[in-house]
């Protein structure tokens, strides 16, 4: 018996910035189609490809890498600080939608995922049937403080090496990279050998990593960084107005903290949390199958309340 049918695309999204990769798999059928977005800024969808299993349950399963990052990076000349806006991302999934028909969705972010997925459904998105928002957040300076205090607690000789290097201007130095491989192992994958999609996802990312450098500084907490178009990022004041069904999951051990997440939860009306025990930032691929247990119980209700 054959599987989904499975098509790797390049689309004009963006034609000012180059072609987005995107990978489509399954057939348009009743139930929603879901549309991944991964985080970063500046990272890939590799990480989040175990999701395309939901396209043997009779629906499309869409992942893109973003314009900028993984197999959508673009020419040199378009790097440069103010060309990658939380308004460049919004329009790029918006054009997806189209391109592709995907009239009915269920969007499913990961950390900087969750921000563009929030950002999609208030501006007006139609056609958004569920938000999965996996480790996300809902402000920049919310997350900036807990992120800080996260890395206090680490070692102290690894927060000084941390600190001495990012005075030195030298995040990104092999110095700055081993410490913060500690953080990694602590907040972000707690796992010594990873599968194969993240170590895909991996090896993009550290062919080109340029946009996630330019908008985070290097690193998920504050460096000194750019973050021009992120700085300022704050939709705690809209959450009320986000009015579909929406799941949200996170780690004991995430970078995205219970006060992070909470602010999620108590604003989303009638959003549902979990916290998975033994997962830190990559639920997805810490504790797989009880993530997609999760999700395919979230998506067999809202079927089921939708019709």
């Amino acid at each position: 018996m054959s599987g989904p049918v499975e098509r790797e695309l390049r689309l004009d999204l963006l034609p000012e910035l180059g072609s987005t990769w995107c990978r489509d798999v399954g057939e348009a059928g009743r139930r929603p189609a879901l549309v991944l977005l991964h985080g970063g800024p500046g990272y890939n969808s590799a990480y989040l490809r175990r999701f395309e299993q939901f396209a043997h349950t009779g629906r499309r399963v869409v992942r893109y890498d973003q314009i900028g990052g993984g197999r959508s990076a673009v020419a040199d000349e378009h790097y440069a600080p103010g060309t990658f806006s939380v308004d460049v991302f919004r329009r790029e999934l918006a054009e997806l939608r189209r391109e592709l028909g995907l009239t009915e969705v269920v969007l499913v972010g990961q950390s900087w995922g969750c921000m563009l997925a929030l950002e999609h459904v208030l501006a007006g998105a139609e056609g958004v049937r569920g938000l999965v928002l996996m480790s996300g957040l809902a402000s920049i300076e919310e997350w900036n403080a807990e992120t800080l205090r996260l890395r206090s607690e680490l070692p102290a000789d690894v927060v000084a090496v941390l600190e001495a290097e990012e005075a030195a201007g030298r995040v990104g130095s092999p110095a700055f990279k081993e410490a913060y491989a500690v953080w990694e192992r602590t907040h972000v994958l707690r796992m010594d050998d990873p599968p194969p999609w993240e170590a895909e996802a991996l090896a993009l990312f550290e062919h080109d990593s340029r946009v996630y450098d330019l908008l985070t500084g290097g690193a998920e907490f504050p460096t000194g960084g750019t973050m021009n178009e992120l700085q300022d990022w704050d939709v705690r004041p809209r959450l009320h107005e986000v009015r579909v069904p929406t799941l949200l999951l996170s780690g004991r051990y995430d970078e995205a903290t219970p006060a992070v997440m909470s602010t999620l939860h108590r604003g989303i009306a009638g959003s549902e949390w979990h916290v998975l025990e033994e997962s830190s930032h990559s639920c997805h691929t810490e504790q797989e199958a009880l993530t997609m247990l999760l999700v395919a119980d979230f998506l067999a209700r809202i079927e089921t309340r939708t019709g």
